[in-house]
């Protein structure tokens, strides 16, 4: 987890941000002063997969391997792992005390930390197993913490000393593939300065948005993936399906019956308004089944969702293709069926700028994150000067008894 003293012991302080995917490695590099909450935006590096194509694990080590050739051995690291490489979870576990008039003393605290930590991770190793598409066997706990205790539903800094019925903590476990985790470890081994944040990239969606109290829907166009969420509840309400801006040059090199290359040329052109009137229209026509199928595809995604409340739901879109044209309108003018949203939401692009605005941040040179991955890199970005509380003694427990579940 972040280590913000450390990153506090400097005024200036370069990172190297890594978010890893299916579809893509990217790397931003900044300097960081987090005293005057500033940010100067360096350099993203970027490696995709090819068309139609996923990376699998040997392809993103090898991708890292040839990014952190060119960094200085000092710099600080902070990864960030969509799944299948990385899962994150949040839970909330408690006990109910045979004598709740006794004060929580460290035997007990102790043996209640560590008999949770076991219930959660059997509980949890099955389904973490099916969703990396790896045996039980292979499933590595990479960290585990506590948050928010709890007694009898009141929130405390730490339970010794206290009396109460039930006693509960929030845990965060992050798990990962045995191999692919070792050979991780050695490959940033060499480097001297911090290494923080391995988690799910989801899990830096909800703690941003959570922080900044954002609420709606959030799409996110990629290359050849759509990605939907909930604001803050990502983990819970995600969903992803196979449709991205691939589609759009697939379809007009089919129907044009020319290469993708060319395609790509003509999309690009028709994005910018470089082509004549009619040549406009005519492509329109090629497009917009793509479009349709595009926001039927999030309807279907936030049918899914278990939303609290879809009357008030914003809906923000996200990626490459935000400005593309009648993208916006087609939107704004569907007609969304009454189990997505009971009444009309509202429909806006989502700026990475809307982050670092909430957040009194003053960044320079943003156009240096590479498109594909702007978001979570922003996020990430934002997500280091977000301090939260860390229960020190708590995890202290916790990290002497998870050494048992390695």
């Amino acid at each position: 987890m972040l280590n913000f003293r450390a990153f506090l012991s400097r005024k200036w302080k370069r990172i190297l941000i890594f978010n890893v995917s299916r579809k893509s490695v990217a790397a931003l590099e900044a300097d960081f002063n987090f005293d005057s909450k500033k940010v100067r935006l360096r350099r993203n590096l970027e490696f995709l997969a090819s068309r139609g194509n996923d990376f699998n694990m040997e392809n993103v080590l090898g991708c890292l391997n040839k990014m952190l050739r060119t960094l200085p051995k000092s710099a600080s690291l902070v990864f960030l792992f969509e799944k299948p490489f990385l899962k994150s979870t949040l839970s909330v576990f408690s006990i109910v005390r045979t004598t709740p008039s006794e004060l929580i003393d460290e035997d007990e605290l102790e043996n209640v930390i560590l008999n949770l930590a076991w219930r959660l991770y059997d509980r949890e190793r099955p389904i973490v197993s099916r969703i990396l598409g790896i045996s039980e066997f292979e499933i590595i706990l990479t960290s585990s913490q506590i948050k928010d205790p709890k007694i009898d539903g009141r929130k405390i800094l730490n339970p010794l000393g206290f009396a109460g019925r039930r006693l509960g903590f929030t845990f965060e476990n992050t798990y990962s593939q045995r191999d692919f985790w070792g050979r991780l470890m050695k490959t940033i081994q060499p480097f001297k300065g911090d290494l923080n944040f391995l988690s799910e990239n989801l899990l830096v969606f909800d703690k941003v948005f959570s922080l900044l109290g954002e609420k709606g829907i959030l799409v996110d166009i990629g290359r050849e993936e759509t990605k939907v969420g909930q604001l803050g509840d990502f983990l819970k309400n995600f969903q992803s399906f196979n449709w991205g801006e691939e589609n759009l040059t697939r379809s007009i090199a089919k129907s044009l019956f020319i290469s993708l290359e060319a395609a790509e040329v003509l999309k690009e052109k028709y994005k910018i308004g470089g082509l004549s009137n009619r040549a406009q229209h005519w492509l329109e026509k090629i497009l917009l089944p793509e479009l349709k199928l595009l926001v039927e595809g999030v309807g279907l995604a936030i049918k899914n969702f278990s939303l609290e409340d879809s009357n008030s739901a914003n809906l923000y879109l996200n990626g490459a293709l935000v400005d593309f044209p009648k993208l916006l309108d087609f939107f704004r003018g569907h007609s969304w069926p009454k189990t997505v949203f009971k009444r009309r939401p509202t429909i806006q692009p989502y700026q990475k700028e809307r982050i670092f605005d909430k957040m009194n941040l003053k960044v320079e040179g943003i156009n240096n994150i590479g498109r594909a991955n702007s978001l979570i890199l922003a996020m990430a970005t934002a997500a280091l000067f977000m301090a939260e509380p860390v229960y020190y003694e708590l995890n202290k427990i916790l990290k002497r008894r998870i050494k048992w579940l390695k």
